[in-house]
């Protein structure tokens, strides 16, 4: 079981990764280490009793990887400690990881030939700079939710349809080689060297279809334009960017509108916001692998209305441990920041330093979460004027 997924929680009551005290007694406080395989369990509750630490497994063994250890709060400290050196498995997480982010040397980019989009295709030649990528534009030119409104009106409409999509397709296509011969004569002029243009007009629904192409053509990155700041919650809803998001397993880089890409040079600064989730390992492997070529420097954040001082510093120190050591030629620099509101926090810490690509993960909510209250992602989608990276849960391997 990756290192990732080891999470501690206080208290034996655990609903939805949740950090409780007992409120009977404050004192009385218990860790519980999580998604345990059951022989590690046994191993690090050995070493906890060798050092006089009570504990006890629960789940064992009835579900393999699922097993918990449960202790008191004061052998925090030791239990970290074992779980450093029990960490032989995330080896293989960076592998994956890394793997994967070497595909984005082809980077793909949904089109709709709006200014954002449009926007984001320049982006992506910007990304691409660097990286020595090829890049795919993709074009949807007909959504067939149209046809339940087609083939309802009346006859004479239908007998002339086939003219009306073969005119539909023939401005797709020539507005798709425009904007890809707008991007090769950049190539030309700006003397890009191993960067490849290329194209795709596909017909169909077009979030399902962006993610089929994805799927078959394999890229490291999607780059696509949104809406941006001070846009109203009504725009919000229907965004095909959130859509491709929630569901993609690739890393969508999301390019808002009025971010002024004429003061574009690379990536330095990139702020990856943690909520101590099960993949941020994997999500930090596949962000440190796409930042390598830019040499940037990367803040990882945690930021809540009340922070838990011991274990979030637990966690974080954890983080920052594991990836100074993996990574010799990088400086992850961790902080805790307690504030009532997230994103107007992430602003201000994305003007102090500086931050040029907000990174983070997209994680699963159910249904009454996200009727409730949105998203730090899609709120930050549709308030940052900088460029935001997300990487879905749904990308990670099992």
């Amino acid at each position: 079981m990756p290192l990732r997924s080891l999470l501690f929680v206080l208290n034996s009551t655990i609903f939805n990764h949740s950090i409780q005290r007992s409120m009977k007694d404050p004192q009385d406080s218990i860790i519980t280490i999580r998604n345990l395989i059951y022989g590690r369990a046994l191993l690090i509750k050995m070493e906890l009793e060798k050092h006089g630490i009570p504990c006890f497994i629960t789940n064992a063994p009835a579900c393999e990887g699922c097993v918990e250890l449960h202790l008191d709060e004061s052998g925090s400290a030791v239990a970290y400690e074992l779980l450093e050196h029990l960490r032989g498995a995330s080896g293989l997480e960076k592998e994956l990881a890394i793997k994967q982010l070497r595909k984005v040397r082809r980077i793909l980019v949904p089109i709709d030939f709006s200014e954002r989009s449009i926007k984001a295709a320049h982006y992506a030649l910007e990304l691409a700079r660097t990286l020595k990528a090829e890049i795919k534009l993709l074009h949807v030119w007909f959504d067939n939710s149209a046809e339940v409104f087609v083939f309802n009106e009346m006859f004479a409409f239908q007998t002339n349809l086939a003219p009306v999509m073969r005119e539909m397709e023939e401005t797709a296509q020539k507005q798709l080689t425009d904007v890809c011969d707008i991007l090769n004569q950049r190539i030309r002029l700006e003397k890009i060297k191993g960067v490849k243009i290329d194209y795709d007009l596909v017909r169909g629904a077009s979030v399902g279809s962006i993610l089929q192409i994805a799927e078959e053509y394999q890229p490291g990155l999607l780059v696509m334009g949104t809406r941006g700041k001070n846009k109203d919650s009504l725009q919000m809803i229907g965004s095909t960017t959130s859509k491709v998001m929630a569901k993609s397993k690739v890393p969508v880089m999301a390019v808002p509108e009025n971010y002024n890409l004429s003061a574009f040079y690379k990536p330095h600064h990139i702020a990856y916001i943690t909520h101590f989730d099960d993949h941020d390992f994997y999500a930090l492997h596949q962000l440190i692998a796409f930042v390598k070529p830019f040499k940037a420097q990367v803040f990882c954040w945690h930021i809540k209305k009340e922070s838990d001082a011991v274990i979030d510093r637990l966690r974080m120190k954890q983080i920052r441990d594991y990836f100074n050591a993996t990574y010799s030629e990088l400086t992850l620099e961790c902080g805790l920041i307690e504030a009532s509101d997230t994103v107007e926090a992430i602003e201000t810490l994305v003007k102090e330093k500086e931050i040029d690509v907000i990174a983070l993960i997209l994680r699963r909510r159910n249904l009454l979460e996200q009727l409730l209250q949105p998203s730090l992602t899609k709120s930050l989608l549709y308030q940052s004027n900088i460029p935001m990276l997300v990487f879905s849960s749904d990308g990670v391997p099992e």
